[in-house]
């Protein structure tokens, strides 16, 4: 069975963007080659990753208009399939390879897990991130933790019903005071 992986970037007060819900400056102000390198890593082990329509559309303005020179993960980012879930975009995706889920999300996500492939990457998307976490169909998450307080924003995990006790399998610390930090369910 293939795992589902949720991918996110926090700040040390758990927030995925800052207050207006969008903004990612603590993320592009702090990013470095090597985080890129191993983020790459990651990615060659994934066929598929699964967005949300504010994640999908963020993302889809800026890879397909962006080279390998500029950007080392354009080639990935533009070459893997793409799940977009949203009952508010129309269906005409023009980032490469994407599709358009209007089905249930926890049936499609299942069933992706059964299929054969490499693994699958949720990224971004807290709202599919909290809906998938409460079922505990999130095998793995990978969190790249930034040190910054924003004092509020987005936050990636809301109120559970149940605990969700998670055993860290890998710690990386980057030279710009980064952790990598890799969660098993």
């Amino acid at each position: 069975m293939r795992k589902l992986i949720a991918y996110e970037f926090l700040s040390l007060d758990g927030y995925m963007a800052g207050r207006n819900g969008q903004e990612m400056d603590f993320v592009t102000q702090n990013f470095i080659n090597e985080m890129e390198t191993d983020i790459a890593s990651e990615y060659n082990n994934v066929d598929i990753f699964l967005f949300g329509r504010i994640t999908y559309e963020s993302l889809a303005q800026y890879w397909p208009n962006v080279t390998t020179k500029e950007e080392p993960l354009a080639d990935l980012m533009n070459g893997m399939n793409k799940i977009v879930f949203s009952s508010s975009i129309d269906d005409n995706l023009k980032w490469n390879n994407s599709k358009l889920s209007t089905k249930n999300l926890v049936e499609q996500v299942t069933a992706l897990k059964m299929k054969e492939g490499k693994n699958i990457m949720l990224i971004g998307s807290a709202s599919i991130v909290q809906k998938l976490t409460k079922i505990k169909l999130i095998d793995e998450y990978k969190i790249l933790l930034f040190p910054v307080v924003l004092g509020g924003g987005k936050p990636l995990f809301k109120k559970l019903e149940d605990e969700l006790p998670l055993k860290l399998i890998h710690s990386k610390t980057y030279n710009n005071g980064v952790l990598l930090l890799t969660y098993s369910t």
